[in-house]
């Protein structure tokens, strides 16, 4: 990857993970990623200044133009890969269990709440899941219905694969997730995530989005 882009993924997270980044370096790192869209791989989630106020400040233009709201504000935007990585890469950070106690909400690295790929949980004998389940009512699909994977059906075709089955979303099949192992009569699932993809709690995550100045 070119060295510049790999500053300017820097800088972008950094900046959605403190407050007190540098907000000139941000915007410029934003431009830059907006403006080189073909050279990357997965989605990039940026936040424009303002919070839930909105933003009209003409130097965020080019960034507004090359990338699409995700919220109500359209503040917190995403800049879709002009090259996106399809190929599943398997996190380091070990395996996650989704059981009947145990959900699991995942987003991208560094990427804001709201930006979250998918909740995952065990419903009655079936690994549910619903995608986008924090953005805008208007973006979130599955919001009316409950999609899943039976769990027998799970453990039947695992074995069978050579690889972990992965399940991918959105327009451009981002990697989130393979599944390892299914146990049927404890009802849970185990996973590794991609590595460009992190779990989270909702219930005690700061969205920062919502708490920008």
């Amino acid at each position: 990857m070119d060295e510049k882009l790999k500053k300017a993924l820097e800088t972008v997270r950094i900046g959605l993970s403190q407050e007190t980044s540098d907000a000139s370096a941000y915007l410029s790192a934003c431009e830059y990623l907006a403006q080189h869209r073909e050279e990357l791989t997965q989605r990039v989630y940026v936040q424009l200044p303002g919070g839930l106020r909105g933003n009209s400040d003409p130097r965020w233009d080019k960034v507004r133009e090359n990338s699409e709201s995700r919220c109500g504000c359209g503040n917190e935007r995403v800049i879709f890969p002009g090259n996106p990585r399809t190929k599943y890469e398997p996190s380091d950070l070990g395996e996650i269990v989704i059981s009947p106690e145990n959900a699991a909400y995942l987003k991208p690295v560094g990427g804001d709440k709201e930006s979250a790929y998918v909740k995952l949980w065990i419903e009655g004998d079936s690994l549910a899941f619903m995608c986008e389940p924090f953005a805008p009512l208007v973006l979130t699909p599955d919001i009316f219905s409950t999609k899943g994977y039976k769990l027998e059906q799970l453990a039947e075709v695992l074995p069978k694969q050579k690889k972990p089955p992965v399940f991918a979303i959105g327009r451009e099949k981002a990697p989130i997730f393979g599944i390892n192992a299914v146990d049927v009569a404890a009802r849970n699932v185990t996973i590794t995530l991609d590595k460009a993809v992190e779990s989270f709690n909702p219930d005690n995550y700061t969205d920062a989005h919502a708490c920008t100045k």
